[in-house]
């Protein structure tokens, strides 16, 4: 008897899941959903491994023109747009992960990445200079001070996510006649790939009227362990349609319902 894919968790929020970043030493994924009908933009900090809510559906100072940036050692950064009519003019906040506290800001900064506790990004008031920020006090950390190194040991990404092929490469050839073969399926345009724990994910695309988004879960027998379809009506394809997380598949669905399974 095939056992498929055990149900975990879902929650449908009230607009579009735009963005995510995961705070693994906290076991929090970070979402942001935005309502372009309401034009408000609302954060929400779930803890995954007991699927509940750190907080839902906050709604910062700024209610639209801020979004979700990138989190670190308890910090989140968030991006928000200064003018409006220049979307290069940005600024940065830092919250608490916690409690959602503003913790420090800087009216002219747009963020490059995070290494270690340095904040790497660009100051555009007098042309553009690099600049590095201290990511627990938001201090400008002088160029001739030497900034700490990166650790040399490499952390495991929390994150798995699949590789995308498009339609005319090997690979998508390859995927493209096995799911002919064994399941006829005739996916187009694009597909994304991912071998984990004796499983095989796929997110592929089939023509019905405009797009159609489906994943599909299979063991390495071929036996389908989930097949569900994620969007429709597409003018064209994403990106990390699913990803998985502390030995879960992630995705979302229809936009606005996030659903993970056990793997």
């Amino acid at each position: 008897m095939i056992q498929k894919l055990k149900y975990k968790f879902s929650h449908t929020f009230n607009g579009i899941i735009w963005n995510t970043v995961v705070l693994p030493e906290e076991e929090t994924m970070l979402i942001e959903v935005r309502n372009h009908e309401q034009r408000q933009v609302m954060f929400s900090a779930w803890q995954y491994v007991q699927d509940t809510f750190r907080w839902e559906d906050v709604m910062l100072e700024e209610p639209w023109w801020i979004n979700l940036n990138a989190a670190a050692h308890g910090i989140i950064l968030f991006t928000i747009y200064l003018d409006t009519s220049n979307p290069d003019k940005k600024g940065i906040l830092a919250y608490s992960a916690s409690d959602l506290k503003l913790l420090w800001w800087n009216n002219d900064f747009s963020i490059s990445s995070i290494e270690g506790s340095n904040v790497l990004g660009i100051s555009t008031k007098m042309g553009t200079k690099d600049v590095v920020l201290d990511l627990l006090s938001g201090k400008e950390i002088p160029s001739t001070q030497s900034a700490p190194q990166p650790s040399s040991v490499k952390l495991a990404d929390p994150f798995l996510k699949p590789s995308l092929y498009y339609e005319g490469t090997a690979h998508f050839s390859t995927v493209k006649t096995f799911l002919e073969s064994r399941l006829n399926l005739m996916p187009v345009v694009a597909l994304e790939y991912l071998e984990h724990d004796s499983k095989i994910l796929i997110s592929y695309y089939t023509k019905e009227n405009d797009l159609a988004n489906y994943l599909l879960v299979l063991s390495h027998a071929g036996e389908t362990l989930l097949h569900e379809k994620l969007d429709e009506s597409l003018k064209g394809i994403g990106q990390d349609t699913f990803f998985i997380l502390s030995g879960c598949v992630i995705f979302v669905k229809n936009k606005r319902e996030l659903i993970s399974y056990f793997l």
